[in-house]
């Protein structure tokens, strides 16, 4: 999202990796005083895909679990693959309660990475036990100028003026965008 301190005639790159890795752990503090993020654990995956015969190949299946009541981390041994198409799956347990959950800041979700060494979270969300997770990564991002927004702030981009959709599906892991001199965001060709 560009705001005010991004001039027209501006340009912005944007990188989003196609390597994903499955992630857990847990978190402290909030918007107004800042956040520690602890990631505890990353495990890469393969997203779920199908065959040319039109037959499913499961993307790859983490177990959750839950070590001394207070630290999630994946489970040592390998499950059974059973993403769907373009997802992968995390499973929890019953070795926790939401309570837990919600008490120690649990986390589970996606990162991306450039290399398959490092990687950065896309996506997190609080996990609740004895479910099945797909997790579908989507590469679609949408910029939007001139409009003031918060932290964590749901976005309704049809309500959005002025917005630029990204598909890096359909693009190489690098856009470059251009801020025109009136004011229009485009994609650099």
């Amino acid at each position: 999202m560009a705001n005010n301190s991004c001039p027209d005639g501006a340009t912005a790159e944007f990188e989003v990796w196609k390597m994903y890795h499955g992630i857990v752990g847990t978190w402290r503090g909030g918007a107004m005083d800042g956040s520690r993020v602890k990631i505890v654990q990353t495990k890469a995956v393969n997203l779920g895909s199908q065959s040319p015969d039109g037959s499913q190949i499961p993307g790859t299946t983490l177990n959750m679990v839950v070590v001394n009541g207070e630290v999630p981390s994946f489970g040592r041994a390998p499950a059974d693959e059973s993403a769907f198409v373009n997802a992968f799956e995390i499973d929890t347990g019953n070795d926790f309660t939401l309570e837990m959950a919600t008490d120690n800041n649990f986390f589970i979700g996606v990162a991306g990475s450039p290399d398959g060494a490092s990687s950065a979270p896309i996506a997190t969300f609080r996990p609740e036990p004895g479910n099945q997770y797909q997790i579908h990564p989507s590469n679609v991002f949408f910029i939007s100028v001139g409009q003031s927004m918060q932290v964590g702030q749901l976005v309704d981009v049809a309500r959005m003026r002025n917005t630029l959709r990204i598909d890096f599906a359909n693009s190489g892991p690098n856009v470059t965008v251009n801020h025109t001199p009136n004011g229009q965001l485009a994609i650099a060709r």
